[in-house]
């Protein structure tokens, strides 16, 4: 009995487990190890003597195995729930950066990056699922919300430090910085403790129920999944072309946008997800909505930095809490059993709308307005 009374009386704060943080703790980590690498890579890729177009298909090789992925992590999840998925997933962070090193031509080099891919896949599925089985009852939004503070946090740390120590280190230290890293998230999911609502044996005599196809028919994923990647578009439209629009326009120093928009998002993403707990996630989806629907033409008419930091903080709530907001209504819509497939096909949603955004603005620049790189370059 005394045992029992123990186990009971885990640490926790504010409600929140040890290992709810323990599982943020590894996704800042594994963050961090990828976004170390965001300046160095297209610089080792030019090194080898890669062309532009071959540093773009190495770049673009990761999110190509990670939307590939996603509908077997997805499988994985269900089947044995979370951890292993994640461990996998901080194993192939760690070992990516090490065949970095090794990759002394550019083809080795899409290899590796393809494999490395596979690992952004794993763990990001693996983790909003370990989220949502450790959120306190009734407060699945807040939780989400917390714990997806761990990206942008590292995204705004991470690859100026990694621009700063390939100056001073080179590339190989890098890559073993990189994968210490990863090995250290790895570490962390170890001692993660995932609560499991139905047993490897329910789970299997499911397994029907758990399909691709089947998941993906069902209102409550394919509509917020849709809805997921159209927000990626948008956002994946801004990042390739915000920074080309602003020295068009004679805007200094563009990259403090993405700073307000990063330090927006962590804040919008906490709080919508609390207060949709407690309202509903109609009422905050719905303002949020109309805040991005308003970002997008003052930035067509922004031609000076205090504005374009308006934008940022808008375009930020917006984002920040629309996306709070889709991922917990998968968690509160869609059965546990099949919660990792229903993910996976969200964020494989956004993934693609990440990668047709630049392409699809791109043309719609070309063809109707005059944001053209020689113009701009000319400025």
């Amino acid at each position: 009995m005394l045992c029992k009374e123990s186990e009971k009386k885990e640490w926790n704060l504010a409600g929140y487990s040890v290992h709810f943080f323990l599982t943020i703790l590894n996704n800042f980590l594994s963050f961090v190890s990828m976004h170390l690498l965001t300046v160095p890579l297209p610089l080792y890729v030019e090194q080898m003597g890669g062309s532009p177009s071959q540093v773009g298909l190495a770049m673009g090789a990761f999110a190509m195995a990670a939307i590939l992925a996603r509908p077997y992590v997805g499988r994985l999840v269900d089947k044995l729930g979370g951890k292993p998925s994640l461990l996998l997933g901080s194993l192939l962070f760690t070992v990516g950066p090490l065949l970095y090193i090794v990759s002394h031509s550019v083809p080795v080099l899409l290899l590796a990056r393809f494999l490395h891919g596979f690992s952004i896949s794993a763990t990001s599925t693996a983790f909003i699922v370990i989220i949502a089985a450790l959120a306190p009852p009734g407060r699945s939004g807040e939780a989400i919300g917390l714990s997806a503070a761990a990206m942008p946090v590292s995204l705004m740390i991470a690859p100026a430090l990694g621009a700063d120590l390939l100056k001073s280190w080179g590339f190989v230290p890098l890559f073993i910085l990189s994968a210490s890293i990863a090995a250290l998230s790895l570490l962390v999911a170890l001692f993660i403790v995932e609560p499991r609502s139905t047993d490897l044996n329910d789970r299997s005599g499911k397994e029907s129920e758990g399909t691709f196809l089947q998941v993906i028919r069902l209102r409550s994923v394919w509509v917020p999944s849709g809805a997921m990647g159209i927000l990626a578009v948008s956002y994946g439209a801004i990042t390739t072309f915000l920074p080309l629009s602003a020295v068009q326009q004679g805007i200094a120093n563009p990259g403090l946008f993405f700073t307000a928009y990063g330090l927006t998002v962590i804040v919008a993403q906490v709080l919508a997800g609390r207060v949709s707990d407690l309202m509903g996630r109609q009422r905050v989806m719905v303002p949020a909505m109309i805040l991005l629907a308003l970002a997008f033409p003052m930035l067509a008419w922004t031609r000076s930095l205090p504005l374009l930091l308006v934008v940022a903080v808008l375009y930020g709530l917006g984002f920040g809490a629309v996306r709070v907001n889709l991922n917990a209504l998968l968690v509160d819509n869609v059965p546990a059993m099949i919660r990792g497939m229903a993910m996976s096909i969200a964020y494989g949603s956004f993934d693609l709308g990440m990668g047709l955004g630049p392409y699809l603005l791109g043309w719609v620049a070309v063809s109707y307005t005059h944001l053209t790189l020689p113009t701009i370059y000319s400025v």
